[in-house]
């Protein structure tokens, strides 16, 4: 098998139709297999999949699990030499798939790569990013936000200050969708589970680059993301304390 797509579904049963057609209607060359864990929706998912593509693996979660640790199952369950984690809330564009796995198969310094991600109304979504400090987390992970806006320090950190039509080795680029080759994925041991939401993304990539493996943005490869940004949104809901405690578990490990 040459490509394994993970799809991690928690109550996106009105995303899958869109993502299951657009897989479906893309022309892929490589093998390809798609792996769909259900984390214990009980929405209609897993009804949906096997009635409408009963081709793909599913595996059903009897509880559910941080986003890590499900990306650590679709795994188990691949057999892919290239495994691609992508969010149920995307589409894919035509080419997509092959071009990612081409990419990385010319570029052997490279452990992982992403697509150019844009919203649905064709604007560019900004998805690779500098690695964070401490101090780039005061400002974008506390109201200092506010105060803080559009500042140079932000710019930085979101890479607003290069071209994304352009091939780019980056920090880390969001997990809604990032292809990595099978025996770097093992190398690491997967992602690290104790992220128990957000942030293990830039702990993946991180790791990656310890490693001595480059991460590559590639605009190239297309994926539509209803990316919902919660957590940019408000402060001092759950979501946003389980990002904050993500991300003081990825500077203790990392930085401190």
């Amino acid at each position: 098998m040459d490509v394994s797509i993970a799809i991690i579904g928690h109550k996106h049963l009105k995303y899958l139709p869109d993502l299951f057609a657009s897989i479906y209607r893309t022309s892929i060359k490589r093998t390809t297999q798609i792996v769909f864990v259900d984390n214990n929706s009980c929405d209609g998912s897993v009804e949906f999949v096997k009635k409408n593509y009963p081709d793909v693996k599913v595996i059903q979660n009897k509880e559910a699990y941080n986003f890590a640790k499900n990306n650590n199952i679709a795994f188990k369950g691949s057999s892919g030499d290239f495994f691609l984690m992508l969010n149920p809330d995307t589409e894919i564009r035509e080419g997509s798939i092959d071009k990612m796995v081409d990419f990385l198969e010319q570029s052997t310094d490279a452990g992982a790569c992403g697509p150019k991600l844009i919203f649905p109304d064709g604007n560019i979504q900004l998805s690779c990013r500098r690695f964070p400090t401490l101090r780039s987390f005061l400002f974008r992970r506390t109201p200092l936000r506010y105060l803080f806006q559009d500042s140079m320090r932000d710019k930085i950190h979101l890479m607003t200050d290069f071209g994304h039509d352009e091939t780019t080795q980056v920090d880390w680029l969001l997990g809604a969708c990032i292809m990595v080759r099978r025996s770097v994925y093992e190398e690491l041991g997967g992602m690290d589970e104790l992220f128990e939401m957000y942030c293990e993304d830039i702990d993946f990539c991180k790791r990656l680059n310890k490693k001595g493996y480059k991460v590559y943005y590639y605009p190239e490869a297309e994926i539509i993301h209803h990316h919902l940004a919660e957590t940019d949104k408000t402060f001092f809901t759950k979501k946003t304390w389980l990002h904050l405690k993500s991300m003081v578990h990825y500077l203790t490990k990392h930085w401190i």
